[in-house]
């Protein structure tokens, strides 16, 4: 079997990092003794005389000078290190210690405190200063002769070392941050000194990604990216340990509305809810919280991050909700925000006073009295004129010659059409989004329209069809209308016009 070699601590005198020296294997530490013996005679120290072992009693002291203060026998347990210090590797105690008084046996150190040390090891330069470093007592962290490991520590582990001044950082959490639960202060702490507050080795950001890989994976793909990921990753998370997974230094809803206020009063006072704050994993239901390629931090488009959960019908306090994955897939024509995946541009996304978390005003029902401000959606990209001029050339192609008829069907005072009457809100098989049916209470109720180069025709369930043309209008004789019930079966050629007033 090879033998392993024995290391003396030193430092980089660049970084302040420690790093290995090797003193030697054991086989070889007599042949550097010699060498140490040179070295210490440089300057001015004389290395301990090798002379045979005398056998002494170590319960006494002595009483004279010793050849050898170690294979004497006083102090050969300093020699049982796992790893020696290179001068007791090399037997040269008085490369440190000096014989003060022959007849008491006392020594002192050659030099003192810390510069016993800085004579070998580099002297540590930086801003912040460990406790122990600042006051020159390297020895109360470190045993000078050796010990377990190459740092020579006096407790057996580096854990147990820093948690003889240092409290228990994991409290009894339920959750330990990996290098906390390895023992490993040092994976993330500099023991000596640092620039960094904490003694980090390096700016917390940096030194979190150089484990973290995905993440930072993420930062360089990214279109958006979580301001503290950018600032400091401890406005998130605890370094040691944690109750919430993650070392969340709080629950992730509340760990957000911390800083995003505005949300925080959104959610809190909403008269329509969104299931997806408020359930399951909330606010990471639909952000990442470090980066991604889609803005606002979003997991994916918005379009299918809605479709995550939209992918089947939902019922709400409000009714029921279709599955609007199917309905989009099924239409082929696209209300302009859908095909743009941009459902934001009608829904409130955290919560909202309207129903169906609408941006804006719209009316739920078929019928109801006419007032612009219940069509303040619509009217947010669609021109509101459509809808107060009775006559017109240009606003819409919906006119029999110049008669407007969306003003026919929804400027009235009692049972005004809404615009969900005839268009669906998402997407549609007919052109402009025109419905192949409507809900009407507890019916499905037809449509029955039909499409003409100059105008168009419908046959719903609620009365007998009616013709428009923009060219040549189809006249409309005074009178009540003639409704009929139900309308012919949809799927079906409209009957002839009645010339009904519609």
């Amino acid at each position: 079997m090879k033998d392993v070699p024995h290391f003396a601590l030193r430092k980089n005198s660049s970084s302040g990092e420690p790093r290995a020296r090797p003193v030697g294997t054991a086989p070889a530490i007599a042949a550097r003794r010699a060498v140490l013996a040179f070295c210490c005679s440089l300057f001015g120290l004389a290395a301990a005389p090798r002379a045979a072992a005398q056998q002494v009693d170590p319960k006494k002291r002595p009483t004279g000078p010793m050849p050898s203060c170690t294979v004497s026998g006083c102090h050969a347990e300093v020699t049982q290190a796992a790893v020696q210090h290179g001068p007791v590797a090399a037997n040269s105690c008085d490369a440190c210690h000096r014989l003060t008084d022959e007849k008491q046996h006392k020594f002192d150190y050659i030099r003192e405190k810390a510069e016993m040390c800085y004579f070998c090891h580099d002297q540590y330069q930086g801003r912040l200063m460990h406790d122990p470093v600042a006051k020159g007592d390297c020895l109360e962290c470190h045993n000078p002769h050796g010990g377990k490991t190459r740092q020579f520590l006096r407790a057996d582990t580096i854990a147990l070392s820093c948690g003889a001044c240092h409290a228990d950082v994991t409290g009894g959490r339920k959750f330990v941050h990996g290098p906390v639960a390895a023992g490993g202060c040092v994976a993330c702490h500099n023991p000596h000194v640092s620039d960094q507050k904490g003694l980090l080795l390096r700016a917390a950001n940096a030194l979190c990604l150089e484990c973290h890989v995905s993440t930072q994976q993420q930062l360089g793909t990214a279109v958006s990216t979580h301001e503290p990921v950018r600032t400091d990753c401890l406005r998130c998370h605890t370094p040691h340990a944690s109750d919430e997974r993650m070392q969340l230094n709080a629950e992730p809803e509340a760990l957000c509305m911390s800083c995003h206020e505005d949300i925080r009063s959104t959610v809190q006072f909403a008269k329509t809810a969104h299931g997806a704050v408020v359930t399951g994993r909330k606010c990471l239901n639909c952000h990442e919280p470090h980066a991604t390629p889609h803005p606002r931090i979003l997991r994916n488009n918005p379009k299918d991050i809605c479709l995550d959960c939209h992918n089947q019908p939902l019922d709400t306090p409000t009714g029921r909700i279709a599955d609007m994955k199917a309905v989009l897939a099924g239409g082929k024509s696209l209300h302009g925000p859908i095909a743009e995946n941009n459902c934001a541009a009608c829904h409130e996304i955290h919560g909202g006073s309207n129903f169906r978390l609408l941006t804006k005003e719209y009316p739920p029902e078929f019928y109801a009295p006419f007032r612009e401000e219940a069509y303040a959606l619509c009217f947010s990209c669609h021109e509101k004129d459509i809808v107060h001029d009775p006559k017109t050339t240009t606003l819409t192609g919906f006119r029999n010659g110049d008669l407007n008829l969306h003003f026919l069907h929804v400027n009235k005072d009692t049972k005004g059409r809404t615009c969900r009457a005839c268009h669906e809100t998402h997407a549609s098989n007919q052109e402009k989004h025109i419905r192949d049916s409507v809900p009407f209470g507890k019916w499905e109720m037809p449509i029955g329209f039909r499409k003409t180069e100059t105008g168009g025709s419908c046959a719903p369930g609620c009365h007998t069809a009616y013709a428009y043309d923009r060219e040549k209008p189809v006249v409309y004789p005074a009178g009540p209308s003639k409704a009929t019930w139900p309308a012919d079966r949809p799927g079906t050629a409209p009957p002839p016009n009645t010339g009904a007033r519609p």
